[in-house]
């Protein structure tokens, strides 16, 4: 079992990775950066692998893994930019509100 874990955990990690760069290299989206992308890519994959081999098949291969830790981590880059998508087309922000409000993002002191 060792072993497996030894093969596979870094097959996920450079699905992750692959992902994770393709992603930032394709969409090239404003708001999004190269590390964050390949951070969450990293994430993705392997916790996707993970579950994977544990609930379905120990015995996959190094290619299927690494399949599907790409689809694990295109699955979390894609959920995260639906997401902030939603946040930025809900609203101002709140440094947005504050200074059509008229205020400032510093604190003044009386003097």
């Amino acid at each position: 079992m060792l072993e497996h874990i030894m093969q596979m955990g870094p097959m996920l990690v450079l699905a992750g990775l692959t992902a994770g760069w393709l992603a930032e290299t394709v969409s090239r989206a404003a708001h999004y950066g190269f590390i964050h992308d390949m951070i969450l890519g990293v994430i993705g994959s392997v916790v996707v692998g993970a579950t994977v081999w544990i609930a379905i098949s120990s015995e996959a291969g190094m290619l299927v893994m690494f399949l599907i830790g790409c689809g694990g981590a295109a699955a979390a880059i894609g959920a995260q930019r639906m997401f902030w998508r939603s946040v930025c087309l809900s609203g101002r922000s709140a440094l947005e509100d504050m200074t059509a409000a008229g205020g400032s993002s510093t604190a003044h002191r009386a003097g």
